[in-house]
C-alpha cells in the first residue's frame, strides 16, 4: 500500500460514516414526524364530527368535507418533501459506502 491512498481512503471512511448517521437521522426523523402528520389527518376532523354530530347542520358536514380534503391534500405534501429529504440522504449514503468500498478494493494488492 502506498502512503499517497491512505489519507484518501480514510477520508472516504469518515465521510461514509459521515453520510450513513446522517441518513439513520433522516429516517429516524422522518419516522417520528410522520406519526404525527398521520395523526394531523385523520383525528381532527373526524374528532369534530362524532363529537358534534347533534348540533351540526347539514352544510357543517360539507365545510368539514373540505376541510378534511384540504388538510389531508396538505399533509400528504409535507409528507411528500419529507420523503424527498429522507430519499436524498439514503441515497447519499449508499454512494459514500460504494465509493468507500471501491476505494477499499483498489488499494488493496
Amino acid at each position: 500500500m502506498s502512503g499517497k491512498g491512505l489519507p484518501d481512503l480514510e477520508s472516504l471512511r469518515r465521510q461514509m460514516w459521515a453520510r450513513q448517521k446522517q441518513a439513520r437521522a433522516a429516517v429516524r426523523a422522518y419516522n417520528r414526524a410522520s406519526w404525527i402528520r398521520f395523526a394531523l389527518v385523520f383525528i381532527p376532523v373526524p374528532l369534530v364530527v362524532v363529537t358534534f354530530r347533534l348540533y351540526l347542520e347539514a352544510w357543517h358536514y360539507y365545510i368539514l368535507g373540505g376541510a378534511f380534503i384540504f388538510f389531508a391534500g396538505l399533509l400528504y405534501v409535507l409528507d411528500d418533501r419529507a420523503a424527498d429529504r429522507r430519499e436524498a440522504a439514503l441515497k447519499a449514503a449508499r454512494i459514500a459506502r460504494a465509493t468507500y468500498q471501491e476505494a477499499r478494493s483498489a488499494a488493496q494488492p
